[in-house]
């Protein structure tokens, strides 16, 4: 299960992200969809950990909990 509550980010004075919160249970497919530039890469960031968050956090259940992201712009030899 993955838990995001209540997680916020900023870039300077720029907020991204304002007070995000939900739950993927285990067995559920989600998608993740918006506009260019409303936060759906630093959220997917910030799941992954590859940048903190500002303020809220993100759960694991269990803490060994694989996820896998491809990035955009990601080429293969």
């Amino acid at each position: 299960m993955l838990t995001v509550h209540n997680v916020s980010k900023s870039f300077g004075v720029k907020p991204i992200l304002k007070n995000i919160s939900f739950t993927i249970k285990s067995g559920e497919r989600v998608a993740l969809v918006g506009e260019n530039g409303c936060g759906k890469t630093t959220l997917l960031n910030i799941i992954t950990g590859q940048i903190a968050v500002d303020s809220g956090k993100v759960q694991r259940t269990p803490v060994s909990l694989r996820i896998g992201y491809l990035q955009q712009g990601f080429r293969f030899d």
